[in-house]
């Protein structure tokens, strides 16, 4: 399993998910090296920084998948996205098949692809969302998530910032872990 993004909360959350569920090998892009090494403390094998150049990004894309990727969990979609699809489609069909799950577009809303990335290759692209699965299927996933957290221990970077500072918290950039509001007792 390949999570592109999981440098962000969901991303570090998909790690640990995919470690508890059994994958073999799991492997993280992120654009932070430090982010990188500490998701690499949460499971995951292998981390690909997301800024090298393009053809070192290539070659290390192209390596992992010849070595065999089933999922690909999507958070950023862009560029990395494009790579991503366009390394998958270069091994050609000795390899598995390759579910993309696009989830995210933080760093695009929009990508152009080669239409020989498809047609010449297995990758089945989806997407996750509201109205990706049926709804009620949707709710037992998150409450089977819901359920392991505890047992399984997910780390989940979170700020506690109390209520009467939601002013200035609303504000900071909370992409590698939460703001969580809480509320004082008296």
């Amino acid at each position: 399993m390949l999570v592109n993004g999981a440098t962000g909360a969901a991303g570090r959350l998909a790690v640990q998910i995919a470690r508890r569920l059994g994958a073999r090998k799991v492997i993280a892009t992120g654009r932070s090296l430090e982010a990188l090494r500490s998701v690499a403390a949460l499971g995951a094998d292998v981390t690909i920084p997301l800024a090298d150049d393009e053809a070192t990004l290539e070659e290390r894309f192209s390596q992992e998948f010849a070595q065999g990727v089933d999922v690909v969990l999507d958070y950023l979609w862009g560029k990395s996205a494009k790579r991503l699809i366009a390394a998958g489609a270069k091994v050609g069909a000795e390899a598995v098949p390759i579910r993309f799950v696009q989830i995210g577009s933080v760093t695009a809303a929009n990508v152009t692809l080669p239409s020989a990335a498809l047609r010449s290759s297995a990758i089945v692209l989806m997407g996750s969302g509201i109205g990706s699965i049926p709804f009620d299927r949707l709710l037992q996933a998150i409450d089977g998530v819901l359920r392991a957290t505890g047992r399984a221990g997910f780390k989940i970077a979170v700020s506690p910032v109390p209520l009467s500072e939601v002013e200035r918290a609303w504000m900071l950039n909370d992409s590698p872990g939460r703001t969580v509001f809480t509320v004082e007792t008296p």
